[in-house]
């Protein structure tokens, strides 16, 4: 029954769509409710793989980065980086008397709620991470499994873009993805 509901959904956007003159409207990653195995975008192949073909040891370390990196809105090394800073902070309060403790004092509790400010910012990325997870699962043709990078996931994501693919497609399959993901690290 949701299957109708959906389908009915999809005609009546359709039809709005012609009646207003929509022109270049977004390409799907599903053909009905089945996910493509493969499309092109911007004169690049591209195959959408089960993560269990392209998960080696780098592109696990880059899953773990990206869904931390942005989910938190920084990166592990800026995190780390803080809490030495917070570390160092106290370790000196301990030895500090006087206006060198107030001052050390001060200067660790700003640092405590920027760093908790700091977790609420939105993403100020390039992409949502949908689309960087997205690339390590989406393999441009002729790719190397072993190498991958920001630069190498922002060419891909440029593409798509390029092609007019439509978002939620891809917030969809790193969902989806995630989840697989996920499964086969708790395997392994």
């Amino acid at each position: 029954m949701a299957k109708k509901q959906s389908d009915s959904l999809m005609d009546a956007f359709d039809k709005t769509a012609k009646k207003i003159g929509l022109i270049n409207q977004p390409k799907s990653l599903f053909d009905g409710d089945k996910l493509l195995k493969e499309f092109e975008a911007n004169g690049t192949k591209y195959y959408i793989m089960p993560p269990e073909k392209v998960f080696n040891i780098d592109r696990q370390v880059a899953y773990y980065n990206i869904e931390m990196a942005f989910a938190m809105c920084q990166t592990p090394t800026s995190i780390k980086l803080r809490f030495n800073e917070v570390y160092h902070t106290i370790i000196r309060l301990l030895q500090a008397t006087g206006d060198d403790w107030v001052k050390l004092m001060d200067k660790l509790l700003k640092d405590c709620i920027n760093n908790n400010e700091s977790f609420k910012g939105e993403l100020t990325s390039r992409y949502p991470a949908a689309y960087y997870i997205c690339s390590l699962f989406i393999i441009k043709e002729g790719e190397d499994l072993g190498l991958w990078d920001f630069e190498l996931a922002n060419e891909k994501i440029d593409d798509w873009c390029k092609e007019n693919y439509r978002a939620v497609d891809f917030f969809a399959l790193a969902l989806n993805v995630s989840k697989e993901s996920q499964e086969i690290i708790e395997i392994n």
